[in-house]
Formats: C-alpha cells, structure tokens, sequence
C-alpha cells in the first residue's frame, strides 16, 4: 500500500509525456484542472503536427512485427501490460481521481476494471472460417489486421475506455495511437510510459491535446481506422472525415436511455440501478439512466425510493474518507446540467430532491430527482450526462414505446417486470442497441454493443469488437 501523501505530492510534480516509438517526447503543454476545486494542478504535453507525424511513422514502421506474432504471442504481451498497470494501480487511481473527479475507491476499481478487460479480450480469437469444402473448390473466410488504429477517449472514463480500445486494436494485429481527452489525459499518459519496455516500441503510442489534435488525427492519411468514444456533433464530423478515405469507424457516442417499469415492476431493483449508473460518476456514463417511465399511480413511491438513493450519496473530493460521490469532471458539463434543471423548474417539473450545487469550490451538484414532466421536456429529450433523473408518468405502454422509438438515440433501455415474457416482448420492441429486461447498463464484455441511430456506428465488446478492427478476406482456392 502506497502512503496516499507520497501519491499526492507525486501527481502534482511529475512531469507527462507523450509516448511516441517507445519514447518519452515533451511539447507545449495545457493545465490540467482538478474538477474538485476547479484550479489547476497539473499540466500536460499537446501534440504538435510534426509529433502527430512522428507517432504515425512510428505506428507503421512497427505494425508488420506486430501483426507476424501469433494471436497468442500477442496475448502474452497485452498481459503483461495488464501486469503492469496492476502493479502502479493506486497511482495510477490517484491520477484519474485527481484529474476525473471519481472517488478514490472508484477510480480504483475502473483501473482495474480496465486491466480485466485487457485481459478478457487478448483471449478473443478470430480463426478461419471455411465457408464451402467440396471437389470443385475451397473457399476460407479470414480476417486481417486493418494495419493503425486512430483512437480517441473520452473524459467521463478515460481510463477504461480508453484501454478497451487499445485491446480490441492490439490483439488482432494493430498498432494504435491513443490520444485521451485534453481534460483528463494524465492517467493514460502514465499507462503509455509504463508500456516502454512491455511492449515493442511504436505498437502503443500516446499523445496529448484537444480537439485540434483530435481533428488533425482523423484527417490524418496515415490511420486505417478511427475509433472514437465521446459526443453525437463530434462523432458526425468524423464520420463526414472518414468518408472521403473509405474509412472504417467505430462511434460510441451519445443516449438517452431509458427504464420502463411496467405495473408489476420491481421498484427497489430499478431505483438500485438508476442510482448505480445515473447519480454514480455524477451521471457521466453513456448508458445510464437517464429517464425512467412509471406508471402514473407508481410516480411517488419511485420518485421517494429514488431521492432516498440520491441522499444517501456522501458528496465532497474523491479523496476524502467517505466520499461516494465526486464533482462533476468539468465546469461546461456543470453549466448544462444547471441549464437543463432551471429549465425543467420552468417547464413545470417539481424537484423532489437535489436540484443545485453545492456552495463551494469545485464543480459539486447535489443528485436531482424530478417529477412532473412530460416529453418535450428538455431533461426528458436531451442527454444530460448529470445526476439529475426525471421520472415520468404514463398510462400507455405502446405510447412509451413509441416515444422512446421516436427519438434520436438508440444507445441501451431496459423494462422492469415480474413478467419475463411480456418484458422480453417490450424490449423486443425497443430501436436500441442493448435492450434489457430487469438489468441496465452493466456491460458484459462477451456481449456485443451495437451502436445505431444518433448513438454511434459498429459493435463493441465480444469478438466483435476484435473483428471491427481487421478487414474480412474471402480466399478460394479451385481444386
């Protein structure tokens, strides 16, 4: 166990880098802000064109090497850069909560969440398929690596999402360039450093900045493939990008999903998982709850549940002893989720419990439940990505479905039933990608994650995630 003081003075003194080639390169850098008291306490290189270049060339130069190992060879590899991390696992924690807000406690378990997850997809594989067999001819099907992945991270969970990425890429036979989001890029910086030496130079290579960085890596000729986690307005203009290279891309971007507790519901295990993934991270999570539609007799006794859920919260920096809920990550995320409950009171929408910040430095809201509104409602059509949750009455499930059906998003929704078949029946019904039935949001990574409509491109997770990266080979052979 390292003392927490020394972790602490450690993040705010050491230097980052970018990791290019498997070398530590410096550059201009932008602070870094801490969300919990809304000053800098760190900085961080951004990636000048030519360093972009550098980590390209050193991409490619390493890629052939990289592709000729064994499926197996490779997993051993991004073992131990699993191996790795564990073993930095609390500074490396320390940074992400320095940086992304979530309590110490949290931060620990999404690193090695992420670890896990490294570990679970480098034992995908992807074998040849043989399609026909017969006297006149064989024809296999066999996947390839595309050759560099373009990957960029987004803030809420820098860390896990980011490794996901670098996983599904570097076990079929990529080599990636990884760039976090520009405010939270320390706790990646940190993983590519400490992949010096673990892996080949040039296969994991990290580089800083923001959205100039980010545009300049998607209209880079040198990438066969963007992967991108982050905002619906930003996920559109790089698919615009990458059409005119015929470039694959895998887009997991915004929702607004919702739970439907049907009559028989189980309100307790609903409340339980609205809390764990729409107050949690302060909402921060694609795929949480982000509506819930109950029937109008039910409305208080759900609202009350899910207030005595959102109270119990112990808010304050991650740092702190107790602490289950940290800030929100940045100060324009805090000005919408403001924005959309003034404009939920204005519509008419009672607050039940929460409904502003707290009174202090740092980017603190008070988990929000709201009741009264209907559809049309900003807070009930818009993604808020903050802890505040509407519950909305209906009277019509066909309706529900219909409305859900009728908007942009088709990220994930689940229903809440005692009645397995007839939620099996309304899940069925729902455009989304991940339906569920008493469960929300608790990704499996031997599940395929579709992303359709304004909610991204491709499938995540499973072999699917492996085969998003490579490019589909028929070969026949006349006998």
């Amino acid at each position: 166990m390292n003392d927490r003081s020394t972790l602490l003075e450690r993040a705010r003194s050491q230097r980052f880098f970018h990791t290019i080639g498997g070398q530590l390169i410096s550059s201009r850098c932008v602070d870094v802000v801490d969300p919990a008291t809304g000053e800098p306490f760190q900085h961080a290189p951004v990636a000048s064109e030519s360093e972009l270049d550098l980590a390209v060339t050193a991409a490619r130069a390493a890629q052939p090497g990289w592709a000729a190992l064994s499926w197996d060879e490779r997993q051993v590899r991004l073992q131990a850069l699993a191996d790795t991390i564990d073993a930095h696992i609390e500074w490396i924690a320390t940074l992400h909560t320095h940086e992304q807000g979530m309590p110490f406690a949290q931060s620990l378990l999404s690193a090695r969440t992420a670890t896990h997850r490294i570990r679970t997809i480098a034992a995908f594989r992807v074998p040849d398929h043989v399609l026909i067999d017969d006297l006149d001819r064989r024809v296999v099907e066999r996947w390839h690596p595309l050759g560099v992945v373009c990957a960029i991270a987004p803030w809420n969970a820098p860390l896990l999402l980011g490794l996901i990425k670098v996983a599904n890429a570097l076990i079929s036979g990529n080599t990636i360039v990884l760039k976090p989001s520009e405010l939270t890029p320390l706790s990646t910086m940190e993983v590519g450093r400490l992949s010096i030496g673990v892996l080949p130079d040039g296969v994991f290579n990290v580089v800083g900045g923001g959205r100039e960085v980010g545009a300049a890596m998607v209209g880079h000729p040198g990438f066969d493939k963007v992967s991108f986690t982050g905002s619906t307005s930003v996920g559109i203009s790089i698919a615009k990008t990458s059409a005119a290279y015929l470039r694959p891309v895998t887009l997991e971007l915004g929702g607004n999903d919702a739970a439907i507790l049907l009559p028989d519901g189980p309100i307790e295990a609903l409340v339980k998982a609205a809390a764990r993934t729409g107050f949690s991270n302060n909402g921060q999570f694609c795929a949480a709850v982000k509506r819930i539609y109950v029937p109008t007799l039910q409305v208080e006794k759900v609202a009350a549940a899910l207030a005595t859920a959102a109270d119990a919260f112990q808010i304050g920096n991650g740092f702190d002893a107790d602490v289950t809920l940290g800030p929100i990550q940045n100060k324009s995320q805090l000005d919408r989720v403001c924005d959309l409950v003034a404009d939920a009171r204005a519509a008419g929408g009672q607050i039940v419990t929460g409904g502003h910040r707290l009174d202090r430095s740092g980017y603190f809201f008070r988990p929000t439940v709201v009741v009264g509104l209907r559809d049309g409602a900003r807070l009930v059509d818009e993604e808020q990505f903050g802890p505040v949750i509407p519950v909305v009455a209906y009277d019509d499930l066909d309706a529900v479905i219909s409305q859900v059906n009728a908007g942009p998003y088709g990220l994930t929704a689940s229903v809440w039933t005692q009645n397995l078949d007839e939620g099996e029946r309304a899940a069925g019904r729902l455009i989304v990608g991940s339906a569920a039935v008493n469960r929300h949001a608790a990704f499996d990574p031997y599940v395929p994650f579709p992303l359709i409509k304004q909610s991204g491109m491709g499938i995540d997770y499973a072999n699917n995630g492996v085969t998003g990266a490579m490019r589909l080979q028929a070969v026949t052979v006349m006998r």
